[in-house]
């Protein structure tokens, strides 16, 4: 799945350790094994291989079979991990955020183009600097790195993005009931909201759920 990634990420590394053709396809071949993890936290396991690799090459006291067994078992955890964290947590919550903060501070919708912006900022801050710390810490560390994790208490940030998302949501509710805008212009907009709640309770797929609120869109914008 992720292999030749992850090996083509660690080339550089090997070409580096291993001058002799042999050995160096060697390495090459033990890291084209099944591999498969949360692609912001692989970054994590490229530091931890790339130590080991290096204390291989240079002491022989770690064993190749150590670092295919350290990719295996953390690969996995770090996958949950993160598809937790990212998937399920920071992207919808920084999405939300976006959405929020353009229909507080706009009375009407020409600047809702700053969603999209607002959005990829919030969400590649935390991003890249997984990415870019995960490495640095993962070789420093090596499975020392496990640590990290919980300090990071993961479990209790999904569940506070939860919370401050639905505080947010209720909030942009109150918003739109108080401000200046027209009977109409608020019956348009919290029927729109109620809609995407009921659409994603019922298990909708995003892709058509986008269509849909581009459809109502279009919609609403030539009638009003």
């Amino acid at each position: 799945m992720q292999n030749l990634g992850f090996l083509y990420i660690l080339v550089p590394v090997l070409d580096k350790l291993y001058p002799e053709k042999e050995k160096r396809i060697q390495s090459y071949r033990r890291h084209l094994e099944f591999f498969n993890s949360h692609p912001y936290f692989a970054n994590v396991l490229v530091g931890i291989v790339a130590r080991l690799e290096e204390e291989m090459a240079k002491e022989g006291e770690v064993k190749s079979e150590e670092i295919s067994a350290v990719k295996m078992s953390m690969g996995g955890a770090f996958g949950g991990i993160g598809d937790s964290l990212f998937w399920g947590a920071w992207r919808p919550f920084t999405a939300l955020v976006a959405c929020v903060l353009v229909i507080i501070f706009l009375g009407k919708w020409e600047g809702a183009w700053l969603g999209p912006v607002i959005f990829l900022f919030l969400y590649n801050f935390l991003h890249f600097h997984t990415r870019f710390k995960g490495v640095l810490e993962g070789y420093e560390k090596k499975t020392k790195v496990v640590r990290l994790l919980k300090k990071m208490y993961y479990l209790r940030t999904i569940w506070s993005s939860h919370v401050v998302g639905l505080t947010l949501v209720l909030l942009t509710g109150l918003v739109v009931l108080f401000r200046d805008w027209e009977a109409i212009e608020r019956l348009y907009f919290l029927a729109f909201f109620l809609s995407i709640i009921l659409l994603n309770r019922w298990r909708i797929s995003a892709a058509r759920l986008l269509y849909l609120l581009i459809g109502i869109s279009c919609v609403g914008g030539y009638i009003f």
